[in-house]
This record gives C-alpha cells, sequence and structure tokens, in this order.
C-alpha cells in the first residue's frame, strides 16, 4: 500500500489518507510517497509503519544526527528547516482556530540561524550500564555518544558518563551547562550511586561546576525529594540580556538561551511597559521574565516551587532589581490573597506549564480586568483552550518562536488588550 504524507500531528507523526481512513506513520515528512503496513488498527484511524520511501518529498534533507531513525528526541531532522517553521506556524493558526476558535493571524515562526548544539540542558536514561535516550514511543534504549542538539560541554560529559563503571546503579542522568560552559550533573537513583569518586574526578577534567545525587523512588516524576551535593556549588549561574540567574538542581530554565532572548523581548515588547504599571507574573518560575520587566513600578512573581523561589529572590539582589518580589504558593489560592492586600494589578505575564493556566486563575483575571494580558505557551493546544475563556478581551497578536529546533514542540507567545483600552 502507498500514501502521500500530506500533514503532521502533534506528536510529530506524519498523516495521510488512505482508502477514506486516517493513518499515521513514524518517519516520514510532507510530501514524501511512502509503501507502508499498518500495525494498529482503530475505527477512525491507522497507525503504520514506513517500509519504504517511493518518492521522496522535495523538502526532505539528510539527517545530521547518526541515531534520528531510532531515537525519539527529535521528529525534524529530515525536514527542511525553512519548511519547519512554516509548518510550526501553520499548525498554531489551525490550532487556535480549531480548539479556541481564533482566527487572529499568526506572525510567522521567529527560528535560529543555526538550530543545531543549543540545548543547554538534557535528561538521559541510563539502562543496563548504557546510557542514551529512550526511542520514540517505547522504554527501548538508544545508546549515543554525542547529541547534536546539545551544547558542546555537555557533549562531552556524555563521552565521560557512558564509560563510567558505576553507571549500573543510576535510572538518569541530568545534565545542565550554562552559558561560560560550566556543567552541573545530577545523577538521579533509586538507592546509592557506586564509583561515585572514579566519576568524579574524570569530570573534573571538564568545566564541572557542580554535582549532584538525587534520590528518587517514584519514576513518575522528575526528581526526588533528597538531593545530596557530591562537589561543588549549590547552584549554577546562567545569563540572559547580561542578566545573573542562579539555578538550583531543580530549577527550570529555558532550554534555548539564544532562543529565549527572542522570546522574552517579543513578550516583554507586547507588554509595552510603563512606569506606573504594577504587573503580576504567573508562573514566574526563577523570575527570568520578572527581573527584565525594569521600567514597572512594581513586579510581583508567583511560583508554586518553593526552590525557584528562592532563586528569583536571590537573582533579584544579585542583579539589583528591587522593584519585584516573589512569593511561593499556588498561583490559584495566591491571586486570590494579592487582590485582598488591596494591590492594584494593570497587567498581568503568564508562562505557565504545559497543562497551561487554571480554570480558577483565569476566572480571577476576568474579574481584575488588567488593560493588558501576555500569555508565553510551550503547548499551543492548552493556550487555545485557555485563550476562549478570557472575557473582554481581544486577541491582537500570536507569534510563535522555535525554541525546540528540529523537534514538533514550539512556544507561542499571545497578547490581549481588553476592549475599551486602544493598542499600537
Amino acid at each position: 500500500m502507498e500514501i502521500k504524507i500530506i500533514d503532521f500531528d502533534h506528536k510529530g507523526r506524519g498523516f495521510g489518507r488512505y482508502d477514506g481512513k486516517s493513518v499515521f506513520l513514524d518517519g516520514g515528512v510532507i510530501g514524501d510517497t511512502v509503501s507502508f503496513e499498518v500495525v494498529e488498527s482503530k475505527k477512525k484511524f491507522d497507525v503504520a509503519k514506513i517500509l519504504d520511501i517511493v518518492e521522496e518529498s522535495e523538502d526532505r534533507v539528510v539527517s545530521k544526527c547518526p541515531y534520528s531513525k531510532k531515537c525519539g528526541g527529535c521528529d525534524f531532522l529530515e525536514y527542511k528547516y525553512s519548511m519547519q517553521k512554516k509548518w510550526k506556524r501553520d499548525n498554531v493558526s489551525t490550532t487556535m482556530n480549531k480548539i479556541g476558535g481564533i482566527d487572529t493571524k499568526v506572525e510567522n515562526t521567529i527560528g535560529m540561524e543555526n538550530p543545531f548544539y543549543y540545548r543547554n540542558h538534557i535528561q538521559l536514561k541510563a539502562v543496563e550500564g548504557k546510557l542514551g535516550y529512550f526511542s520514540k514511543n517505547s522504554k527501548a534504549l538508544v545508546e549515543v555518544k554525542r547529541c547534536i542538539i546539545a551544547e558542546k560541554e555537555i557533549n562531552r560529559a556524555i563521552e565521560v558518563l557512558k564509560n563510567w563503571k558505576g553507571l549500573r546503579s543510576v535510572d538518569e542522568i541530568v545534565i545542565r551547562q550554562n552559558k561560560k560552559a560550566e556543567l552541573m550533573i545530577v545523577l538521579i537513583t533509586k538507592n546509592e550511586v557506586k564509583k561515585i569518586n572514579g566519576l568524579l574526578s574524570e569530570l573534573l577534567d571538564l568545566n564541572l561546576k557542580s554535582l549532584f545525587v538525587n534520590y528518587r523512588k517514584n519514576e513518575r516524576f522528575r526528581f526526588g525529594r533528597e538531593f545530596k551535593k557530591i562537589y561543588g556549588e549549590d547552584y549554577i549561574e546562567d545569563e540572559l540580556f547580561g542578566l545573573k540567574f542562579r539555578l538550583s538542581p531543580e530549577s527550570f530554565f529555558q532550554v534555548n538561551r539564544i532562543q529565549t532572548e527572542k522570546l522574552y523581548n517579543t513578550a516583554i515588547g507586547y507588554m509595552e511597559i510603563k512606569p506606573n504599571d504594577v504587573i503580576m507574573d504567573l508562573y514566574s518560575g526563577i523570575g527570568s521574565i520578572s527581573l527584565l520587566m525594569t521600567e514597572a513600578k512594581e513586579v510581583v512573581g508567583v511560583e508554586v516551587v518553593e526552590a525557584a523561589v528562592e532563586n528569583a529572590r536571590q537573582n533579584s539582589e544579585l542583579n539589583n532589581k528591587h522593584n519585584t518580589r516573589f512569593i511561593a504558593g499556588r498561583v490559584e489560592d495566591t491571586i486570590y490573597s494579592l487582590i485582598k492586600e488591596g494591590t492594584k494589578f494593570n497587567k498581568i505575564m503568564l508562562d505557565p506549564p504545559r497543562a497551561g493556566v487554571d480554570e480558577k486563575v483565569i476566572e480571577k483575571i476576568n474579574e481584575i480586568m488588567p488593560e493588558r494580558i501576555v500569555y508565553v505557551s510551550c503547548n499551543p493546544s492548552t493556550q487555545a483552550r485557555d485563550l476562549k475563556l478570557f472575557k473582554g478581551y481581544k486577541i491582537e497578536k500570536i507569534h510563535p518562536v522555535d525554541m525546540f529546533c528540529n523537534s514538533v514542540h514550539c512556544e507561542c507567545v499571545a497578547l490581549l488588550v481588553r476592549d475599551n483600552v486602544s493598542s499600537k
């Protein structure tokens, strides 16, 4: 059987139609004609395996990664980068319309000049003494010697770690690199880590800043609660816009430093900050956006992860940003207490996790009616769902940013302006 791939789905799989039925296939790009066999048949769709590429798409390129056929990390390494950006813009537009009923024009995707070696943070799996990533949609390990989307000092660390004799004693390894090419490494285990002294002596030949062990019993969570410092500092310092940010092992920080500056420039530009503005920054993390809104009278950041809030407070002091304060608590609870204390917020920044904004938060924002809301999202589907719940606002701008080059994922910035407020 042959089929032409006409689109991708939200998982990065190729999509086509055969005999009136939807078919999803891994490994193809838009424009390919492929032969296939069905591996799973459902009532409304089939999941299939590509047997051969009968006719290549004009937008197909040769992957630069030796693991791309098996590894589940990157979806689009065989798809021309200019077309990746176009697809992401079109996909955001379709998603906004289909889920949110939003017909605002979506701007062209902001991309990278070189969409490789950009990730400053990776999480590797360790299975039976081997190190790599899980294959797409399975827990089969794909061993890697390097990762072409990870920064270069991280790749030097992979070379050391894959030969470490204690690798069988850990489940996962997190590696973070800062702008100075310094490393923070976290070894995640259920019990105890073996042969750690031998590993440390080899890592010291690299630019190691911190080494931690994290004890995790439940694999549903990224980290367990207990961290043990083996070497170095309690944190690693990174930089955006010339500002310094202290990151503890569990802190969230955007994985693509170059694109983060473009993303935040876009979001803060949409805020049109004025000297009398009082801004609420919800899901504020380590304060990376809050600390950039220096022209406002006051910025209040709210974040549920206490370690991130402590980092945000340290970052505020480190950079002499005295118009910010940070509160630890669930956003849906804290927003009520902030309003009760009498602070009048006229603008709100939202940067939630993939699950989006809690409906109670949106209800409260609708009561406050700030003149301007900027919503930054790493999941256009939940963003579209949330945007339609805001009442009395016009969605003026939507702008995708390619934070995760060569993957299906995309960041997106939306500007909402209250109906009775004029906008440029």
